[in-house]
């Protein structure tokens, strides 16, 4: 019987450790009361059960399956040396009463034996037992309880009732689940991702990349909870996106899951896949637990961005960037002292850009695959080029060239301006001169306090003055479905993006050619 008792508990707890549900052991010594006046007695015994909980009920109930083991030396006068062992299958049920107590009943039924005692001339005993047992246990901690039980035993012989007896003892249970394997119960019910756009990272830490759901499945309530991101491509440490005092059982709990990203992730030239670790951290009857889930995200291009909100490609203008910076302040510092005291000086820039820019050689050019016509107001992904790669190229459709151009003037100080009509995008500048005094400026748009002229970038290849009056066209055509978004206001919700390499080498036309320009440009 020991033999089989001890490979069947081997059986019991290989298969315990690969289950999906709780595994525990129970130490349970006891002090044991013999009934009908029986010559031997047990006063003290000591089992050991393993339990597997297959399910639970009403959330946090448990019905288990164990196997138990007891050893329990006999005693009489004049007899020494004899021991009672028994192993039993029990079923059982907890019921958790609060986070912290918990009952349970059990019954049981097994097999006993009392080996020979050759020395004391006694032959062993052998039969079936049976019995039950009630126990209270204290919660300490999700894996550890305390608890003291009573509990009512009979061995049979096949021919009368050996013992009879009432055990009182303590119960010291471990849930092997909980601790050695450190399982939680929390669960994630719904999850909402969206890619990541490199060049708006700085808004991540305000505004998430998508949502998760979780929902408290421990068996009591959690306090303290946590949820943090770490995305290791782009991320230095681990950051908190959401905190919450208690979480009921059973109730879920949403994140918004926010990060602090690094510049690294704008030298992504090529989509690819990043790697999130959202993880809720949480304390569970006073112990800090943790849950961990790793969600694959879709990491764009540099150069990838929405139409949802054509403030958008705001973050795409930037007077860091390295070549427009340079190129900007090349043409300013050639014109300056060709300026006329007539035409307001910030005219005077834009077009001395407008005339250096078309000798340079760039060109309106249709995307057919990406175009602003197709993408506006759309969640489709756009390709925008950065201000470099549009000189680069020497050339782009009319977001690029918007962005472009605004670049250009806003690193020389002036202030840009983007304006939107149906399928179009273009730029307005600020004239420099005060509301009352616009007609200086000619034709143009008097909005939000300033004197703004607009400019129809795609006619880069035209005449200074036909960007102008083109433009003033196309805003008169839109009274109700125009747009005009200053940069600054623009900047506020999209910060402009310095890319690291954005400084290439370019040839501009000679200074002489470019003083020449600027003067047929009016």
């Amino acid at each position: 019987m020991k033999k089989s008792f001890l490979a069947a508990s081997f059986l019991f707890v290989v298969a315990a450790l690969g289950f999906a549900g709780d595994f525990s052991l129970r130490l349970l010594p006891s002090y044991g009361v013999l009934l009908d006046n029986h010559p031997l007695n047990n006063p003290l015994s000591i089992g050991l059960s393993a339990d597997i909980a297959p399910f639970t009920i009403r959330g946090r109930d448990t019905v288990y399956l164990g196997l138990q083991g007891n050893y329990v030396p006999l005693k009489a006068r004049g007899i020494s040396g004899l021991q009672l062992i028994n192993g039993d299958i029990a079923l059982g049920y907890n019921l958790t009463v609060i986070d912290r107590l918990t009952l349970g009943l059990e019954g049981y039924v097994g097999l006993w034996t009392v080996p020979d005692n050759k020395e004391m001339g006694l032959e062993g005993e052998k039969g079936i037992s049976y019995g039950g047992r009630f126990t209270t246990y204290f919660n300490v901690i999700p894996e550890l309880s305390l608890g003291a039980f009573a509990g009512y035993n009979t061995f049979y012989n096949g021919k009368e009732y050996f013992i009879k007896n009432v055990d009182l003892g303590l119960a010291l249970k471990y849930s092997f689940t909980k601790g050695l394997f450190a399982s939680t119960d929390i669960i994630t019910v719904e999850e909402e991702l969206q890619p990541i756009f490199p060049v708006f990272y700085s808004r991540y830490s305000e505004t998430g990349f998508g949502k998760m759901v979780f929902v408290n499945n421990e068996k009591n309530d959690i306090s303290d909870v946590e949820v943090s991101v770490f995305i290791e491509q782009y991320m230095v440490n681990p950051d908190v996106c959401a905190t919450f005092d208690k979480v009921k059982r059973g109730d879920s709990f949403e994140a918004e899951l926010t990060c602090f990203l690094n510049e690294s992730v704008l030298n992504n030239l090529v989509a690819e896949k990043a790697d999130a670790k959202i993880t809720v951290s949480y304390k569970s009857l006073g112990k800090k637990m943790t849950y961990s889930q790793t969600v694959e995200l879709q990491a764009l291009n540099r150069n990838s961005m929405t139409w949802e909100d054509d403030r958008r490609a705001a973050a795409f203008v930037s007077p860091r960037d390295g070549t427009a910076n340079y190129f900007a302040n090349f043409v300013k510092n050639t014109v300056k002292d060709s300026l006329r005291s007539s035409v307001p000086e910030n005219i005077q820039y834009a077009a001395a850009m407008f005339s250096t820019l078309k000798m340079f050689g760039i060109n309106y050019v249709i995307d057919p695959s990406s175009a602003f016509t197709d993408n506006t107001g759309t969640s489709q992904v756009d390709f925008l080029q950065f201000p470099y790669q549009t000189l680069l190229y020497s050339g782009g459709d009319c977001d690029d060239l918007s962005i472009l151009n605004c670049s250009l003037l806003e690193a020389i100080g002036i202030e840009t301006a983007f304006i939107t009509c149906p399928g179009h995008i273009f730029i307005a500048f600020d004239a420099g001169v005060p509301v009352e005094q616009a007609a200086k400026a000619g034709d143009c748009i008097v909005m939000n306090g300033k004197v703004w002229v607009p400019l129809e970038i795609t006619l880069c290849q035209d005449t200074f003055a036909l960007e102008r009056s083109t433009a003033m066209r196309e805003w008169k055509k839109y009274p109700k479905e125009r747009a005009l978004i200053p940069l600054k206001d623009a900047w506020q919700e999209y910060k402009p993006v310095g890319i690291p390499d954005s400084s290439v080498k370019i040839d501009m036309p000679s200074r002489s050619k470019i003083i020449t320009g600027f003067k047929n440009a009016f």
